[in-house]
């Protein structure tokens, strides 16, 4: 259990990051997927980048395609829930997963793209934490009698 006991299986995070030929992450609290493609081209190596969440595979086969379109569709692609802090990735191994296959794939220069990658993620949680601490996007579930409910608060005695 990590983050505050959210059970993940990382054996099969960790097999779906050896095998699969597209990996996404995608966090629900920031509606960001991190997309990890490690098909290759004559021309290209691969491709890390945060990208919008999308409703179905089918959207994410067709952002692909409009992505790479000189690559071919993929034969596999893994799309994995994380509910976690975005630290996480990196506290469970998983991080160097994806950064180690990103390197069998020859691609060094990946990894810079990887790190501004990570960073991104970082800043758009913090910011989401933000706006759950002050900002109007959230409302409590549980409020004190009298503050943002509309009711008259409790005269003074």
């Amino acid at each position: 259990m990590i983050d505050g006991g959210y059970d993940i299986d990382l054996e099969a995070v960790n097999q779906n990051v050896e095998e699969a030929e597209v990996v996404t992450f995608y966090f629900p609290m920031l509606r960001r997927t991190l997309l990890v493609d490690m098909r290759c081209g004559p021309l290209e190596g691969p491709l890390i980048c945060v990208v919008a969440m999308v409703d179905s595979s089918a959207q994410r086969y067709e952002s692909l395609r409009r992505l790479r379109p000189q690559l071919p569709r993929p034969e596999s692609l893994t799309m994995i829930p994380w509910a976690h802090s975005i630290g996480a990735l990196e506290e469970t191994g998983v991080w160097d997963r994806v950064t180690g296959r990103l390197l069998e794939c020859g691609a060094a220069d990946v990894l810079v793209e990887a790190g501004r990658c990570l960073r991104e993620l970082r800043v758009l949680e913090l910011n989401e934490l933000r706006l759950a601490i002050r900002g109007p996007e959230y409302r409590t579930v549980w409020g004190r009698a009298g503050v943002g409910d509309g009711a008259e608060p409790p005269a003074a005695v």
